[in-house]
């Protein structure tokens, strides 16, 4: 479910909010509409402001990637390098974050055969890399070939390495999968929806640098200035017009590294920012008091990585104990003040929500009873929380201190770590608990990179063989009812394994001040089609 609003004074107003809108924003903020919400979660956005063309806008996030290689970067479905990504790179598709449904962007058309084994993309005509080459089907070959090159080091290369890739014609690509999935569409978005320049790949090659660190893509912006891990400056595509005629309106968009939500809503607030991606109930709250902000209700929620691996939480004991120890309504507050738990994996609105398959309620007896029973058998829960400095993670570290400083046989440390550590750390699964998201509207690929034990960021390593069996088997899953049968043996064996802390519900923000319009917010809800983004005339 999707909010849009703005709240405050005479300013400029975008349109309307529908009643199915304003019962959304009334679940975020605890407050109530007097009205019966239409079936299902849809936007409905009318006209948008005209835009003038000019002017630059700060981004502030909570971290930053030390280099744009859409191989190495996800361009989707991501925090920390989505919205810089596809600002370099554009989308070749994007998933409503409303609906889960794909909206092609770069691509013209997706079709795949009767058994969904072969699927032809075909792009727009007219698409141009920032130095000046075509981004043509022989780009997108190139692109997912090299990352199923093992040399390559790819986060993609489970995806990428089985496909057969064929050139029908310059805008035409076929790709030939090596069994049968009507969900491959997400797949695509997820890993391969970010294009580079091979011919910038190449040279940067022969140069003996790293392709990530001299980005070329074909979106609307490309590189002007960059200190890796803090400050990012992108300037204006002067081919992207080709593609979109008038975009992208703005001549300049900075991107700043903020760790502290706090000092982020303040830089907002102040004019020192312009755009932000918060995600927390209250502080999503306080910007519909100045900020133009778009809400996203997703299934899943942040969750706490236990990695199943290693002691002391390759025990499964261990991970239960946790689950019954915490207060779960107060580890959300902790975790984003005001945020309500997350209850189960999918939330109520969703066709694959079943009240049978919520998570366990706190129990501080069956916790003691399992820290004591572990500790006997030479085994105490002994383990490093590793996280990010901010205020939002001080305050939920705190919490875990607090928290499993009432029981015996327990005990958490806490390692704090530079942005760039901790995406290093959740990418190689060197800790023992660390924090993370899983949101989503369409649960592929989210819960399938989370939960399938080859999944891309499934670092934690749960490996579940009934979870393998029944994700494998999404490719021959052609009806709602069959999909059905497969999280509901997720879900089952989640309750049973645990392999994770869900903490609260996803409830993520795309906030803009003044008359910065922002129209489209794609995936997540965290990132939006940067070329459409510019000031209201």
């Amino acid at each position: 479910m999707i909010v849009r609003t703005r709240t405050r004074g005479n300013r400029r107003r975008r349109p309307a909010l529908t009643v199915g809108v304003m019962l959304a924003l009334a679940a975020v903020t605890g407050g109530s509409a007097a009205a019966s919400s239409p079936s299902g979660d849809h936007r409905v956005v009318s006209a948008v402001p005209d835009r003038q063309t000019g002017g630059s806008a700060m981004m502030v996030a909570t971290a930053q990637v030390v280099q744009l290689d859409p191989q190495l970067q996800r361009v989707s479905f991501a925090f920390t390098d989505a919205p810089m990504m596809s600002a370099v790179y554009g989308n070749l598709a994007w998933l409503d974050p409303a609906t889960g449904e794909l909206e092609l962007y770069f691509l013209e058309s997706l079709e795949p055969n009767e058994d969904f084994s072969v699927w032809t993309m075909t792009l727009h005509p007219g698409i141009t890399f920032s130095d000046g080459t075509p981004m043509d089907a022989e780009a997108i070959r190139y692109n997912i070939a090299r990352a199923a090159d093992p040399d390559t080091g790819s986060r993609f290369y489970e995806s990428a390495a089985a496909l057969e890739l064929e050139v029908v014609d310059d805008l035409t690509l076929q790709v030939t999968l090596a069994e049968p999935n009507p969900s491959w569409y997400a797949t695509l978005v997820s890993d391969f929806a970010g294009i580079g320049s091979p011919t910038a790949m190449e040279q940067a090659k022969a140069d003996g640098v790293e392709f990530g660190t001299v980005p070329v893509g074909a979106g609307p912006f490309m590189v002007k200035d960059w200190t890796p891990g803090q400050t990012l400056i992108v300037e204006r595509n002067p081919y992207f017009a080709d593609f979109r005629p008038g975009e992208p309106y703005l001549d300049e968009i900075t991107f700043e590294t903020v760790p502290d939500q706090v000092q982020q809503v303040n830089a907002l607030q102040s004019g020192a920012a312009q755009i932000v991606a918060p995600t927390g109930a209250d502080v999503v709250v306080q910007l519909t008091e100045f900020a133009d902000i778009t809400v996203t209700n997703t299934s899943g929620g942040s969750d706490v990585w236990l990695n199943n691996t290693i002691p002391p939480f390759d025990d499964v004991r261990a991970r239960q104990a946790i689950w019954y120890a915490l207060d779960q309504a107060a580890a959300a507050n902790a975790f984003a003040a005001g945020t309500p738990p997350a209850r189960s994996l999918f939330g109520e609105s969703s066709p694959y929500y079943d009240a049978a398959f919520e998570f366990p309620a706190q129990d501080t007896e069956q916790a003691q009873a399992l820290f004591d029973e572990l500790a006997a058998e030479g085994k105490p829960v002994e383990f490093t929380y590793t996280t990010l400095s901010s205020a939002a993670q001080t305050e939920f570290s705190n919490f875990l201190l607090a928290a499993l400083g009432e029981f015996d046989n327990v005990s958490v440390t806490i390692d704090v770590k530079t942005s760039d550590e901790y995406l290093q750390a959740t990418r190689s699964g060197e800790y023992q608990a660390i924090p993370h998201g899983a949101y989503f509207s369409n649960p592929i690929p989210t819960l399938v990179d989370t939960f399938h034990p080859d999944g891309l960021i499934n670092s934690f390593g749960w490996d579940n063989p009934a979870v393998r069996e029944a994700l494998d088997s999404l490719g021959t899953a052609t009806t709602e009812e069959a999909q059905r049968e497969i999280w509901n043996t997720v879900q089952e064996q989640f309750l049973t394994d645990l392999p994770i802390y869900f903490v609260g519900q996803g409830v993520i923000g795309f906030a803009t001040v003044d008359d910065l319009v922002a129209p489209t917010v794609i995936n997540y809800g965290n990132n939006v089609l940067w070329g459409e983004v510019g000031y209201a005339a």
